[in-house]
């Protein structure tokens, strides 16, 4: 019940990743990132798009924000 709510609330009031960068691919992954909350997700060559999972993230774990850094 918990991530139900936690999925709705990201949808209504989080990131919509409207701003992403352009696709970068070091040590054979590839992927792009959100300019305006630094989450990454993978990015598939073969279709030019980014790779949508099962479930509500499909973000690389543990990525820091570039204005973090």
């Amino acid at each position: 019940m918990n991530k139900l709510f936690e999925i709705i609330y990201e949808s209504i009031f989080g990131c919509h990743h409207a701003n992403l960068s352009r696709v970068f691919t070091i040590e054979k992954h590839t992927y792009c990132v959100c300019c305006d909350c630094g989450r990454s997700f993978d990015y598939s060559l073969e279709t030019m798009s980014i790779r949508r999972t099962h479930g509500a993230d499909n973000a690389l774990p543990s990525t820091p924000h570039p204005k973090a850094i």
